[in-house]
């Protein structure tokens, strides 16, 4: 797609699977400040059978919720509940435990653009184009380097639930994500997947310590492919087309954070430790802890 093309995907968020997704709210609402969209209330067993709480009108499928960060980047929050339609985010979590599920690329008019992802050479599976409000489609993740590829064409706005009463923050304000850090094993056909059909832009090239890399950018997005050198985190890929390494953030007081380990970049919150996603903190700028009273 080429750049500025009214119909190029826009990147809207990064799903996080879990088996308790209510504890990826607590990691990323309270301890790291991100403003709560919606979802619905996990104490509230009626909510499970309302509809139109978000333009997906997936409810009664799965649980869900989203959460805004400081630059408006976005994270879903994924829980499978019993039936059929949660089935395949149990495969999810049988397969891979606990971790990042899926990128949404946000596109005004899915059925061109999955034309042109087909002819970029990529398959196209599960599409649903029965509710207006939100069309999808996806790219597997052998083809989209190991994470789940989401098309979505949204309609009206419909709107939230209320959210549940959530703690104050441990921080003044929504941490921001400064990047999403993406290893793969051919890192040239991962940067034409996502600066292709994906519309992503190339703004960096070249290697690091990590490896060979390409850095991409949309809005307040940039995600950074990695081909890993012999030296650096080859086991975290192991033999798998891509894996998401990490996701960093900048955010107030990173050392308040429950879990976190100093490390050589700043501070890090270890994927055992934070339901499989491996959060790099950095400090954004020197203010006063909030006052609790």
């Amino acid at each position: 797609m080429a750049a500025n093309n009214v119909n190029e995907p826009t990147l809207d968020h990064l799903a996080l699977a879990s088996v308790q997704a209510w504890d990826n709210v607590i990691r990323y609402c309270y301890h790291l400040g991100a403003r709560w969209i919606g979802g619905l209330d996990p104490d509230d067993p009626s909510d499970q059978e309302t509809s139109g709480s978000k333009p997906s009108d997936n409810v009664g499928e799965f649980y869900f919720a989203q959460a805004e960060m400081a630059n408006g980047t976005k994270l879903e929050f994924l829980e499978p509940i019993p039936g059929p339609g949660s089935e395949f985010l149990r495969r999810f979590l049988h397969r891979n435990g606990p971790g990042p599920h899926h990128l949404t690329f946000k596109v005004p008019d899915i059925r061109a653009a999955i034309a042109e992802v087909n002819a970029a050479g990529y398959d196209v599976v599960n599409g649903r184009f029965d509710n207006p409000n939100w069309q999808e489609a996806f790219l597997h993740p052998k083809q989209s380097h190991g994470i789940v590829i989401q098309l979505a064409q949204p309609g009206g706005d419909a709107p939230w639930q209320i959210p549940p009463p959530l703690p104050p923050s441990l921080q003044n304000g929504p941490a921001s994500i400064t990047a999403l850090h993406h290893l793969v094993a051919d890192l040239d056909a991962a940067t034409k997947l996502f600066s292709g059909p994906l519309a992503m832009t190339i703004v960096d090239q070249g290697s690091s310590k990590a490896g060979e890399f390409t850095e991409l950018a949309h809005g307040p997005w940039a995600v950074r492919l990695v081909k890993p050198g012999p030296e650096s985190h080859r086991q975290w890929l192991a033999d798998r087309p891509g894996r998401l390494f990490q996701v960093e953030m900048a955010v107030d007081h990173p050392s308040v954070v429950p879990d976190v380990r100093t490390v050589e970049r700043g501070w890090e919150i270890p994927p055992a430790l934070n339901q499989g996603t491996r959060v790099l903190l950095t400090k954004r700028r020197e203010t006063a802890p909030p006052q609790r009273g």
